[in-house]
């Protein structure tokens, strides 16, 4: 009981390379495994990382603009827009003069 034949040769190779083939498929699938769960380890760290480092700092800034917004920005744009309505109540009163002595108001409506 032996090699004797080159068939014999070819059908232990077969039955080796099928065996190695195996064995090098059910490693890889566990290397899979292994780094998949790596990944996830390493995503779930980071989440962390960011949870607790990156969001107060967020909610700092976004406390800072508001506070920003509510002592600068709103009185200016308040002041803004009382001199803009000012501006244009002294505008609409220099026109009501104009306009009763029949001069600016009316040529502006006709067509030339």
């Amino acid at each position: 009981m032996g090699i004797d034949s080159l068939q014999d040769v070819r059908d232990v190779c077969i039955i080796a390379f099928t065996i190695a083939g195996t064995i090098l498929f059910l490693v890889a699938i566990v290397m899979t495994l292994v780094a998949g769960l790596a990944a996830t380890a390493a995503f779930r760290a980071a989440r962390g990382v960011i949870n607790e480092g990156v969001k107060p700092t967020l909610n700092n800034v976004r406390g800072t603009v508001t506070f920003i917004a509510d002592t600068t920005v709103s009185p200016i744009i308040r002041f803004y827009g009382l001199f803009s309505g000012i501006k244009r109540g002294m505008g609409v009163l220099a026109g009501l003069g104009q306009r009763g002595g029949g001069g600016k108001g009316r040529q502006e409506g006709q067509k030339k």
